[in-house]
């Protein structure tokens, strides 16, 4: 347990609920938790020394949020995700970034597109030095400044949480040399596409990416 809250000063102008489930969700989209796994209301409560109300309205959310369920006579345990689950949130991601795509050509501006030539090359040199965690990390960055030029807080805050949901998943198929080597060529033609204001094929080509993205990890399962 002590990997999950050792670090956190409950002492933190959030109310407590929200750094237990903070912390809780992170451990969950981590992996440290893992699908199965009790979480007890009790132990949590005396680990950091408070009442267990927080620590069952941490759960509540997490529960509506689908990361857990409770389940009669054991009690509360991390939520797996299946493969139905897996392809609905690539489904939605691949209709909530095509309709992102649509503002980003409107509203990006050109210190952003230099911004994401600069992670396209960055991408490239991690990839060259064997450097993957950065490689995924520049990935990530890339989508971010790209969503946050569609100027959509709202849909930008959907599609959070669906990467989220697939963060680790994402991490499985950016292990394999050619998913790297494919997403860095994907990510440059979006790039493109963006550079010509070309909102559909932007939109198909952030399709083609997420489909690809999805079919190599079912490849790995």
């Amino acid at each position: 347990m002590d990997q999950y809250f050792g670090a956190v000063n409950i002492a933190n102008v959030k109310p407590i609920r929200d750094i237990v489930y903070e912390n809780l969700r992170k451990a969950i989209m981590d992996g440290k938790l893992q699908p199965g796994e009790r979480i007890v209301e009790k132990d949590y409560a005396e680990k950091m020394n408070i009442s267990r109300t927080p620590i069952r309205e941490a759960l509540r959310k997490l529960e509506i949020e689908g990361l857990v369920q409770y389940i009669p006579r054991k009690g509360v345990v991390v939520n797996g995700f299946n493969h139905e689950d897996i392809v609905e949130i690539y489904a939605i991601r691949k209709a909530l970034e095509g309709l992102a795509m649509k503002y980003v050509i409107q509203k990006i501006t050109e210190e952003e597109i230099g911004k994401l030539k600069k992670l396209t090359d960055c991408m490239e040199s991690s990839n060259a030095a064997g450097d993957y965690e950065s490689l995924f990390n520049t990935c990530k960055e890339f989508n971010e400044v790209i969503l946050r030029a569609s100027r959509m807080p709202k849909i930008t805050g959907l599609i959070n949480t669906m990467q989220e949901y697939l963060e680790r998943f994402r991490r499985i198929t950016m292990s394999k040399r050619t998913r790297r080597e494919s997403a860095i060529q994907e990510h440059k033609a979006i790039l493109q596409a963006i550079i010509d204001r070309d909102a559909e094929r932007a939109e198909r080509l952030v399709y083609e990416h997420l489909d690809a993205s999805e079919r190599v990890f079912f490849e790995g399962l």
